[in-house]
C-alpha cells in the first residue's frame, strides 16, 4: 500500500469484526508514553500495551472500505497536540489509570468522520490515554494517580491505526494478541485522497453549452435579450418539471413561450438547441484515458431526455461507466443530496470523487458534500488544473499522453430508463 497506509500481514485475509481506532504519539512523546506504561506494567504486573488514545471503536466487515474511510478521515491532516487536563481513575479495567486531555476539534473531526463512515457503535468519544489495566481497589488506583507527576502539558499525534484483538475468549484484556490491521500516518501536509471516480458535466464540459448558446440563438433571432431568455430558461426547465422528469419537453417550451415571449414550434425550438451540444474530442480522450487507468468516469447532469437523443446521435454513452441524469434520478444538482447518492451507488467515499462542472454553484455544492470539485471554464485550464492539484495513480500529463481505450462491455444508460 502506498501514501502512508500500511497494512498489518494476515489481516488482510480475515478481518475481524471487532476494531478500534487509535491515535498513537509521535516520536518523543511515544516514547515517553511508553515507558511510563512499562514502569507501571512492571510494578503492578499489569498487562504492557502501545500508548494510545481511543478514537473509535466498533464493528467493522469490510477491510477495503475500512482503509478508505480511516484515510479519509485523517486526509490533509498533520501531527497535531492534545493538551494534557490531569491524570484520571475508573473502575472500568480498561480506564484503571489514564492521561486526561482537553477537548480537541481536529480529533472529533476525526471521530465523526469515522463514525459517519462505518457503523454507528454509539461509542462516545472521551478522549484519554491509558497508563495501566488492572483490576485492583478503586482507592489504590486514586492513590496512584495522585503520585503521578507528568513532565509535559501537550503530548503530540501523528498515527492513526485501526487495531485487531485476535484472542476471541480474552478480547482486548490480551494486549499481547492485539494486531494493526491498518496504519495511516499525519506526515504530507495538504496531501489529497487520490481520485477514484471523476464525475463530469455534460453540456459546458463535456460539450459546449448547448442550452445556453441555443436560448442565446432564439433571442437574438427574435430580438430579445440573450441573457434574459437564458436566465428565464434555467429556471423554466425546473420550474416546469422538465429537467427532473416530472414534466414534459412541451411544458418547458409552453412556459417559456409564457415568461421569456419567445415563438416558435416545440420541434424547431429543441433543434436550436440540441445542434448546440457539440461533444469536445480532448475530453472524450481524457475519459478514456482515465478509465484505462481504473477510474469509474460517469456522468452527471442535469438534462432531460434530450440526453438520451443526443446520445442516440453522438453514441457518447459507451465511453462511460454510470450516466446519471436528472431527468432519471428525480432529483438534479440545485439538490446537494445528489452528490450523495451517487457516491453511495458508486461505492465510493465522496473524498474519492472528483466533480467536474462549469457552474460555480454546483462546484460549491459538490464541495460542501466533502468531494473534490473543480470549476470547468475552458479546457486547456481544467488540463493544467487536473494535472497540478488532483492525484490518480499517474500524473494527468501521463494519462492524456497515453494511448486511448475504449470499452463497451458495460451497462451506459442512465440507472432508471427502462
Amino acid at each position: 500500500m502506498t501514501n502512508g497506509i500500511c497494512s498489518g500481514e494476515g489481516a488482510m485475509k480475515n478481518l475481524p469484526k471487532r476494531c478500534s481506532v487509535f491515535l498513537t504519539p509521535s516520536g518523543n512523546d511515544f516514547t515517553y508514553a511508553e515507558a511510563l506504561i512499562q514502569e507501571l506494567s512492571s510494578k503492578f504486573e499489569a498487562p504492557p500495551f502501545e500508548p494510545h488514545v481511543t478514537v473509535y471503536s466498533g464493528m467493522f466487515t469490510d477491510l477495503d472500505a475500512l482503509e478508505r474511510v480511516v484515510a479519509a478521515a485523517v486526509e490533509g491532516m498533520e501531527p497535531f497536540p492534545l493538551v494534557v487536563s490531569g491524570i484520571g481513575w475508573s473502575e472500568e479495567f480498561f480506564k484503571t489509570l489514564f492521561i486526561e486531555f482537553e477537548e480537541n476539534e481536529t480529533l472529533r473531526v476525526i471521530f465523526e468522520r469515522i463514525k459517519a463512515g462505518g457503523e454507528d457503535s454509539g461509542y462516545q468519544l472521551v478522549p484519554h490515554l491509558s497508563l495501566m489495566y488492572k483490576d485492583m481497589p478503586l482507592r489504590e488506583k486514586e492513590a496512584l494517580a495522585r503520585r503521578i507527576v507528568l513532565d509535559r502539558s501537550v503530548i503530540c499525534f501523528d498515527e492513526v491505526k485501526v487495531v485487531a484483538p485476535q484472542n476471541l475468549h480474552e478480547g482486548w484484556r490480551d494486549t499481547g494478541m492485539w494486531e494493526t490491521v491498518v496504519s495511516v500516518k499525519l506526515r504530507e501536509k495538504g496531501r489529497k485522497t487520490p481520485v477514484r471516480t471523476a464525475l463530469f458535466d455534460f453540456g459546458g464540459v463535456l460539450a459546449e453549452e448547448g442550452f445556453r448558446e441555443g436560448l442565446h440563438a432564439i433571442a437574438r433571432r427574435q430580438r430579445l435579450d440573450p441573457l434574459e431568455v437564458h436566465r428565464i430558461g434555467m429556471d423554466a426547465v425546473y420550474d416546469s418539471g422538465y429537467v427532473l422528469g416530472r414534466g414534459s419537453e412541451a411544458d418547458f417550451w409552453a412556459l417559456m413561450r409564457k415568461l421569456a415571449g419567445i415563438k416558435g414550434v416545440d420541434e424547431e425550438l429543441s433543434r436550436e438547441v440540441l445542434s448546440r451540444f457539440i461533444l469536445r474530442p480532448r475530453m472524450l480522450e481524457l475519459v478514456r484515458a482515465l478509465r484505462k487507468q481504473g477510474v469509474i468516469c460517469a456522468i452527471l447532469s442535469d438534462q432531460t431526455d434530450w440526453l438520451e437523443r443526443l446520445d442516440t446521435r453522438d453514441h457518447f454513452f459507451r465511453e462511460f461507466d454510470r450516466v446519471f441524469n436528472s431527468y432519471c434520478l428525480g432529483k438534479g444538482k440545485r439538490d446537494a443530496t445528489v452528490f450523495d447518492d451517487v457516491v453511495h451507488t458508486l461505492n465510493v467515499l465522496p473524498c474519492e470523487a472528483l466533480f467536474v462542472d462549469d457552474m460555480p454553484s454546483n462546484v460549491e455544492r459538490a464541495g460542501s458534500r466533502g468531494l473534490q470539485a473543480l470549476l470547468f471554464e475552458d479546457e486547456g485550464r481544467f488540463i493544467v488544473e487536473l494535472e497540478k492539484g488532483f492525484c490518480f495513480t499517474r500524473t494527468c500529463d501521463s494519462l492524456i499522453s497515453g494511448p486511448t481505450h475504449i470499452r463497451t462491455d458495460r451497462s451506459h444508460r442512465c440507472p432508471h430508463l427502462p
